[in-house]
């Protein structure tokens, strides 16, 4: 069975986790030997965790309180990513910054959201800026084979010249005949 770039998609964050069986990772590391995008994908992927795992606190003590069953607080955690990219109505960003201002857990689930966005967004921006030299590369072949194309002849303009010259052979021939 091989596994499709698509799997792979969801399979990453499992396998930089080690939290696949040994015969999926195995077959997950014959995928990545063979597709050079999946390896920069789970080289991204991973040096993404990388950061985060920097940035974010070790001990999670800060976050066992009461505050994390209340009704509020659901609604917070799952309006957070929506409140960061900016994606609220006005009345609910309101309440979103209100419970963030008399909420110190949820001033630190913002700042780690806020966090966790910059680093990908920097994540992004430097796989694009690896990317960059191989992509020049191809557009300098595409360039170039667009050169060796445009120095040869359109089968087109070849077809053309074949019955001009065909029509003058033949012209020619009609003549000497007549003038017989």
């Amino acid at each position: 069975m091989e596994i499709t770039c698509l799997q792979m998609d969801v399979l990453i964050s499992f396998y930089l986790e080690n939290e696949l069986s040994p015969a999926l990772r195995e077959k997950v590391e014959e995928h990545l030997q063979k597709c050079p995008v999946c390896k920069a994908k789970c080289n991204i992927m991973n040096s993404l965790f990388t950061d985060l795992k920097k940035v974010l606190p070790e001990d999670n003590d800060a976050y066992s309180t009461n505050t994390h069953s209340s009704r509020q607080y659901v609604l917070f955690k799952n309006n957070l990513s929506a409140y960061v990219d900016n994606e609220l109505s006005q009345e609910e960003n309101i309440k979103m910054k209100k419970f963030t201002i008399n909420n110190k857990n949820a001033r630190r689930e913002l700042e780690n959201a806020i966090n966790i966005r910059k680093l990908m967004k920097d994540s992004f921006k430097k796989s694009k800026m690896d990317s960059k030299p191989d992509f020049s590369k191809k557009i300098l072949k595409h360039l170039d084979s667009e050169i060796n194309n445009s120095l040869s002849f359109n089968p087109l303009i070849k077809v053309a010249f074949a019955f001009i010259v065909s029509v003058i052979l033949i012209s020619a021939i009609v003549i000497y005949l007549l003038s017989m």
